[in-house]
């Protein structure tokens, strides 16, 4: 539920702590991005899913428009959106000021011969100033720093860097940092649950797999642009079931013995029909009962449908139909 009381201005100062303040209250409106789109255009603004999940997803000032349109979904009071929106403009002023500053201070061209205040090399009818190129060197020192900014930095501090990170090709497991918060945000958008803290681990892996299954395409566990230009698209994707309708459905299946079908499930994949588990030889298990890749060949069927609950379901009663128990899966008692 959403709590508008809360959502006070901050106390940001750069444009990223600016952002970083915006996701909060994104996160505590409890509001996934569809939801929000939705919202927004109820209250006459134009916020398409893509376009937030842009926004949250950099450093960068974002307009002011899509402040607006996020804040007034989210359920801000009109007081409080105004001061947002002046604390923006804050920012925005000191962004621009250190330019104006270099502008006044960069003297104006002599007329007189000035042999050390310029460098020329043969053939280069364009000699560039002494504070031209401090200035060069500064802005690619500057750019520098900001690409090398987010490997340098602690775990805890990647995610909330104020510097625009120009992201990797590829993101894979074991990588952390804004970028790859952006994607968990989006894959949670897309209604896949995934924990949102910037650390491409196991479960992260497990839905970016699960997302390329659902979509069509190639199966890798890495995010590259086909993926991300995927998740822009706002896709539609089947209603994962909850684990109580999970429950249900293996009950009644298993009607036989209901309670050792809901435990090795649970055992297997923690009751989640989108699981996947990458093998360490490469292979991968998929959905409830964690069908290898070899048994969905032999079967005739593709990853998209192992993951369908009612399929994983229907599989796994043949095969204890077949075995008489549910020694077909490695799953012992706990003790």
């Amino acid at each position: 539920m959403i709590d508008a009381a809360r959502d006070r201005v901050p106390q940001a100062a750069t444009a990223g702590e600016f952002v970083v303040a915006l996701r909060d209250v994104r996160r505590r409106s409890g509001l996934t991005y569809r939801e929000i789109s939705r919202r927004a255009s109820a209250a006459g603004h134009w916020l398409p899913p893509s376009t937030l999940a842009t926004m949250l997803g950099r450093n960068t000032l974002p307009r002011e428009r899509t402040v607006v349109a996020l804040l007034a979904a989210c359920g801000t009071p009109a007081a409080d959106i105004e001061r947002w929106v002046g604390l923006r403009r804050e920012i925005d002023a000191r962004l621009s000021e250190p330019a104006r500053w270099e502008d006044e201070q960069t003297p104006p061209a002599s007329t007189s011969a000035e042999p050390d205040s310029t460098h020329r090399t043969p053939g280069d009818p364009h000699p560039v100033s002494r504070p031209a190129r401090r200035r060069l060197r500064m802005g690619a020192l500057a750019l520098v720093g900001a690409l090398t900014v987010g490997a340098l930095l602690p775990r805890g501090e990647a995610a909330t860097s104020a510097s625009a990170t120009a992201c990797p090709l590829v993101l894979r497991q074991g990588m952390y940092g804004p970028c790859v918060l952006d994607l968990q945000e989006r894959l949670a958008a897309s209604g896949l649950r995934v924990p949102v803290d910037g650390w491409f681990g196991p479960d992260t892996t497990s839905r970016v797999i699960a997302f390329q299954a659902m979509v069509g395409l190639s199966v890798s566990g890495t995010v590259d642009q086909p993926v991300l230009d995927a998740l822009s698209r706002d896709p539609v994707l089947p209603v994962m079931w909850p684990e109580n309708r999970v429950s249900i459905s293996l009950r009644e299946t298993f009607a036989q013995d209901p309670a050792e079908a809901v435990r090795v499930a649970r055992c297997l994949s923690g009751l989640d029909p989108l699981r996947v588990e990458v093998m360490t030889d490469g292979s991968r298990r998929w959905g409830l009962f964690q069908f290898s890749d070899m048994e969905l060949s032999r079967r005739g069927v593709d990853s998209r449908t192992a993951l369908d609950a009612g399929w994983n379901i229907a599989a796994a009663r043949d095969v204890w139909s077949r075995t008489g128990d549910f020694g077909h899966w490695h799953c012992p008692p706990a003790p």
